[in-house]
């Protein structure tokens, strides 16, 4: 609608009007499962952990949920070309949750960990909802109706599917992790994959601001340089990728001393290498998945992905039972490469050589 200059006030108002109903609905599902979901997920934890871990569960579900919520908000901000509002929101919204852990861990010290949960992603979670409350304003006046619920809802099912299988394939790792590995990996792994997230995260902005822009070339059929501009993402990204590698491994103790600072975090190199394809792999994959669910072209994804996320499982409880943290990333790396590393680009070129 955008691209034919046309109004899309009606649709951004029942986006929020559908968000908003989702909140009370997984908040309420979650209110009554969290305690067995805590208890086969946290199960590597020790037992002061365990008698709470219920209501920590539950606490950081709501948090999740309410910043799964902004991921919408800023692919709206993206879908009207307005991405650097969204990077703002995010990167204050970081800040402000980085500055109340500081400032917890010297004026409350003996802080519980709920506490500094919710004070790392409280401002995460509520900077994009205060946006998009402010946002409703505007188009209170939208005139909206059945049709508009239905045709956003028949849009957006098959991306709710994807970004479900998506979940279950990125999350397999702390699910085999919790049965699998020590209280003491879990917390390695998960500190190290936080890191190399955030440089990741670098990549997943630009994708998301790039999306827009490749379903306008794709309406406008200018295939080759819808081409020439994701060639010279990915290769970017993979730079990107490797030069961050090196930048965390060079600075890797400095960077564990400020983070978490009296743990032993002896990582050997293997790992970082293992990172640093994995996450090459991931600019890849992610790239032409991006590419596909703009051009609304999901079939594939649905195919494929539970495939990957059924090969990830297996390989990953094998390789971990082994190798541990090192297993878990052999298992990630292979879900990938023996599924949508290829089937992906294969499908995408196969669609545009059609539509051309």
């Amino acid at each position: 609608l955008k691209a034919d200059r046309k109004s899309y006030d009606a649709y951004i108002k029942a986006a929020i009007h559908i968000l908003f109903a989702s909140l009370i609905i997984l908040s309420s599902t979650l209110f009554f499962l969290s305690d067995k979901l805590s208890s086969l997920y946290l199960t590597s934890f020790s037992d002061e952990l365990k008698n709470n871990s219920g209501s920590y569960f539950f606490i950081a579900s709501i948090l999740f949920i309410f910043i799964g919520v902004g991921s919408v908000v800023y692919k709206i901000l993206f879908a009207e070309l307005l991405g650097w509002k969204a990077n703002i929101i995010n990167a204050l919204s970081y800040l402000l949750g980085f500055l109340d852990v500081v400032a917890i861990h010297y004026l409350m010290p003996d802080s519980s960990i709920t506490f500094a949960l919710v004070a790392l992603y409280a401002p995460v979670a509520i900077l994009p909802i205060i946006y998009i409350s402010f946002r409703y304003i505007y188009v209170l006046k939208a005139k909206v109706n059945f049709n508009t619920y239905k045709l956003l809802l028949s849009r957006s099912s098959g991306f709710l599917i994807f970004s479900s299988l998506s979940i279950i394939v990125l999350q397999t790792d702390y699910i085999v992790m919790s049965q699998k590995l020590s209280a003491a990996d879990i917390i390695k792994y998960t500190v190290t994959m936080k890191i190399f997230g955030l440089m990741f995260f670098i990549y997943t902005a630009v994708l998301q601001a790039l999306w827009p822009v490749c379903a306008e070339l794709r309406v406008k059929m200018q295939w080759r340089k819808l081409h020439r501009i994701i060639f010279l993402n990915i290769i970017g990204g993979v730079f990107f990728v490797g030069l961050g590698t090196l930048f965390i491994y060079v600075l890797k103790d400095y960077i564990y001393s400020i983070i978490a600072n009296g743990i032993d975090y002896n990582i050997s190199g293997v790992v970082f290498v293992l990172l640093a394809v994995y996450f090459s792999i991931r600019v890849w994959c992610d790239t032409f998945a991006m590419l596909l669910q703009s051009m609304n072209q999901l079939k594939i994804l649905w195919l494929i992905v539970p495939c990957q996320a059924l090969i990830g499982g297996v390989t990953q409880w094998y390789f971990a039972e082994h190798y541990g943290i090192v297993g878990i990333l052999y298992g990630l790396i292979l879900s990938f490469s023996l599924t949508v590393f290829w089937v992906l680009p294969v499908y995408y070129m196969y669609k545009s050589k059609r539509l051309a």
